[in-house]
């Protein structure tokens, strides 16, 4: 197996972690509410848009416009984004950090919006401490779809079988691993550092 050298991270529930609840459970008295509020205004496809690079002024106001008696809580959304945000994920970061102190390379693919991610890059400055970030809404492209990756490997000329992809979502981890990269889903429960360990990376 070739050596690892290069490491790939997602940034959400990977890095910091993202729950949609934490903000609207300021607007509505249940998770079963809110369940329903996100059922009826469509906002977590609409989220996707943003994460493609639809402005979030634009997406927000069609969707209040379609749902006035939410406007409220659609516009939180944008004003109070931050919400979402529920802190680092220390284990992680400490990864991270174990591994740019050895010298390994890291870089990171997020699907995010275009005009949060510097919001995000502020509260949490070592977002900003990647070799390279492709972020999706500046780029036009989502994971998973396999030109968002190519678009990594290619610019900084790294060989599928040298580096490593975290990522919660599975979908994003079979792209991943169709290209021949290594990967490492993220899901409860799961010890980065240990299955970095396995594969042999060098500086955790």
């Amino acid at each position: 197996m070739a050596a690892i050298d290069t490491v790939i991270f997602d940034v959400g529930n990977v890095l910091i972690r993202w729950d949609m609840y934490a903000l609207f459970r300021d607007y509505f008295e249940t998770d079963a509410a809110i369940a329903a509020f996100l059922e009826e205004t469509g906002l977590q496809a609409e989220n996707i848009e943003f994460d493609r690079g639809k402005p979030f002024a634009v997406g927000v106001a069609e969707l209040s416009a379609r749902f006035p008696h939410h406007a409220r809580a659609l516009h939180a959304f944008d004003t109070r984004w931050t919400n979402c945000l529920g802190g680092a994920i220390d284990g992680t970061v400490a990864v991270l950090r174990d591994l740019q102190r050895a010298g390994v390379t890291t870089h990171a693919i997020t699907n995010f919006s275009a005009e949060k991610f510097p919001v995000a890059c502020r509260l949490f400055p070592f977002l900003l401490t990647f070799e390279e970030t492709i972020v999706s809404g500046s780029v036009k492209l989502l994971k998973p779809d396999p030109a968002i990756f190519k678009l990594l490997l290619d610019r900084r000329n790294i060989a599928p079988a040298s580096a490593v992809f975290i990522d919660d979502s599975a979908a994003n981890i079979v792209t991943a691993r169709a290209l021949g990269l290594h990967a490492v889903h993220v899901t409860a429960g799961t010890d980065v550092r240990a299955s970095l360990q396995a594969l042999g990376v060098r500086g955790v």
